[in-house]
């Protein structure tokens, strides 16, 4: 009994420590990317650049991860504006960061899992006259630190994998999802094999709400997700759509079933006032233990998921 008693209570003692760590290597990534120098990350930008060094530099070194592309790097080119009021447009070039997990068994290689974010967020705009830096803490450097995290986690597992694994930050989202319609018309990997896309886009504002959007692209997703657990009593907002204002669309129009969770908008969307300061990071671990269930099933089991035309207009 006294054994039992002691492997239990080392039981929960492991798992707080690990809530502990994961907030704090979630702080770490927000921090870096928030930071003054990174300006914002806007597209295009010196920040977008270093935000592409740092993210390819934690994914490098985490063990069972194989950088795609040329070391990571997808380079993403696109024609931008000059101006809001001036129609001429002039060649532009961003990013995403492309990293592959294998699974171990060599049976499980023939199907493959996409999980992604977005890096980038504004820049520096014009706020009362005073040039101000959109830090973009939540938007969405909460979903670069869930999703390198997330890489972390499924390298350490790869003996479980029953597919293989992609992470892509996507760059220029801000712009119109420029990064990710670009990867799915020029994949690193046969975009056939892809069984489904994960996204999360503004991780960072958890109020014990989550949305989820693309229930409507895959036949199964209602059965899935009714099998969830929720200790936590977290309020979900399931929406049907495919053609939502995030990267999982460009997945869905190429008939992938393509999911995205949110914690969700607040007043500080889009404006300077969007820092780390303002994100709840121990909320970060609740939400991502909801969204792990989901993770589970598309890389870790034989489920399979099916794609579903939802019909809704494109955005």
């Amino acid at each position: 009994m006294k054994k039992l008693v002691l492997i239990t209570i080392l039981g929960l003692i492991s798992v707080q420590i690990f809530a502990q760590t994961l907030e704090e290597r979630y702080r770490e990534h927000v921090g870096y990317l928030t930071s003054e120098k990174l300006q914002g990350r806007a597209a295009s930008t010196l920040g977008d650049t270093l935000s592409v060094e740092y993210i390819q530099g934690v994914l490098s070194k985490i063990d069972g991860v194989t950088l795609l592309g040329n070391n990571g790097i997808q380079v993403v080119p696109y024609s931008v504006r000059t101006s809001r009021t001036d129609t001429t447009r002039i060649s532009a070039t961003t990013f995403n960061v492309v990293a592959f997990i294998e699974a171990a068994n060599p049976a499980n290689r023939n199907r493959t899992v996409i999980m992604g974010a977005h890096y980038d967020h504004l820049g520096m705009r014009m706020v009362n006259d005073t040039l101000r830096i959109h830090p973009g803490a939540d938007d969405n450097a909460s979903g670069v630190a869930f999703m390198l995290e997330n890489a972390r986690e499924i390298a350490s597992q790869r003996d479980r994998l029953k597919t293989n694994v992609i992470i892509i930050l996507f760059g220029a989202e801000e712009r119109g999802t420029i990064g990710s319609r670009y990867y799915v018309d020029n994949p690193l990997k046969p975009i056939e094999e892809v069984k489904a896309m994960l996204n999360v886009d503004m991780f960072g504002r958890f109020r014990n709400g989550l949305t989820m959007r693309g229930l409507g692209t895959a036949h199964e997703a209602m059965q899935i997700l009714g099998k969830f657990e929720n200790p936590d009593k977290i309020d979900i907002i399931y929406e049907v759509r495919g053609n939502g204002p995030t990267d999982y669309a460009a997945f869905y129009r190429k008939g992938i079933p393509a999911f995205s969770f949110s914690t969700r908008q607040h007043d500080d969307y889009h404006t300077w006032r969007d820092t780390f300061e303002t994100v709840n990071f121990p909320g970060m671990v609740t939400a991502r233990n909801y969204v792990w269930q989901l993770i589970e099933v598309l890389a870790f089991t034989n489920t399979e998921v099916t794609f579903k035309d939802v019909m809704d207009p494109v955005k």
